[in-house]
């Protein structure tokens, strides 16, 4: 397994020395003890369980029980991947769905990025309301989380050419060889687009530019997410995702093969999503704007709570501390300038 990725970063090397356009580098299925693995499944664990991580210290941080987080996080991963293969299956599948129904139960069988966004986001809404959870926060907990472990996903992606576009003459495309294009069914929609000869076609890597985009929004928001200095208020962190993500994702589905991704009134599946997603995000980011606060964080709770009333009682105890220590702080001033009256008094009748 070594040898072969030393061998395809030599190839690597080796091909960025004599073309413009980057080198065609496969990360495909390696034997371990006898078994295939398949590193774009190990990357995609390895982001979930990361983005796993990096929700629950967010959270935990801001005082919640864990017992919430767990269960959160369970009904996002499992509703989420349901809806990226049954998301997928509807929009993209309908040749494969009209000659076998069961596909709808071979989960393993395609996935959609935006069909595991929508399978997430309902379960996230139903367990947040069965729960009685406060919304903003777990929605910023969430977000958080969700970009990171996606992004490494990306990574698969990229690795294993899961989102080969249209031809391109620019250098940061991939330089596909043709054969590999045939064989992934593309190469007869790729060449409707324009002549193109030899035994290599340049094409958008679509999930690398993705990555490549996604990489300083993650630094972006995670900066934000774990500033001590500033906080801001709950639900911001999740909506800003939404805004930065869906217009640089409505922009690339142009370069998309029309094969792959079937067109919905001239736009794709996913653009449409972003549409929604982008005008849901702006209107959401205009009333946390106007009204949001802050979520306390633990110390200022007294210790972790669960549920949204038990949420509400530690902030009303926070409030009620809060104006008890100004209640004092005017007392004491209050009685310093009864004091300093007398003094002034007892001048006067000395004079």
């Amino acid at each position: 397994m070594y040898a072969s990725v030393l061998a395809s970063l030599v190839a690597l090397f080796a091909a960025s020395s004599h073309s413009s356009g980057l080198p065609f580098v496969e990360l495909g299925a390696k034997d371990l003890l006898g078994l295939p693995i398949q590193p774009f499944g190990i990357i995609v664990a390895t982001g979930v369980l990361i983005g796993a991580e990096v929700m629950r210290r967010y959270a935990l941080k801001r005082g919640v029980d864990e017992d919430d987080l767990r269960g959160l996080t369970g009904w996002v991963v499992v509703t989420g991947f349901l809806g990226a293969h049954l998301f997928d299956v509807l929009a993209y599948e309908h040749e494969k769905l009209a000659k076998d129904p069961l596909i709808l139960l071979k989960l393993w069988d395609g996935i959609s990025s935006y069909g595991g966004f929508l399978g997430g986001a309902m379960g996230w809404w139903f367990y947040v309301w069965w729960k009685r959870l406060t919304p903003g926060m777990w929605a910023d907990a969430t977000g958080v989380g969700l970009l990171l472990g996606f992004s490494i996903g990306r990574i698969g992606c990229t690795l294993v050419h899961d989102h080969i576009g249209r031809a391109t003459d620019s250098a940061l495309g991939v330089d596909y060889p043709r054969v590999e294009l045939a064989a992934r069914g593309v190469l007869e929609e790729i060449q409707a687009h324009g002549h193109h000869a030899g035994a290599v076609i340049r094409c958008h890597n679509m999930a690398m530019y993705e990555l490549a985009y996604l990489i300083p929004v993650n630094v972006l928001v995670l900066w934000m997410a774990f500033r001590k200095h500033k906080r801001y208020p709950a639900g911001l962190l999740g909506v800003i995702i939404g805004l930065l993500y869906a217009p640089v994702r409505f922009v690339l589905e142009f370069w998309r093969l029309n094969q792959s991704d079937q067109r919905y009134v001239g736009l794709t599946f996913a653009q449409w999503c972003s549409i929604v997603a982008f005008g849901a995000a702006g209107y959401i980011a205009l009333q946390v704007a106007k009204r949001g606060k802050p979520h306390p964080l633990e110390e200022e709770l007294g210790g972790r709570v669960g549920g949204r009333t038990a949420s509400l009682i530690a902030l009303a105890k926070a409030d009620a501390a809060a104006a008890k220590t100004d209640d004092a702080k005017a007392d004491g001033d209050d009685g310093k300038a009864d004091d300093a009256k007398p003094a002034k008094s007892g001048k006067k009748n000395k004079r």
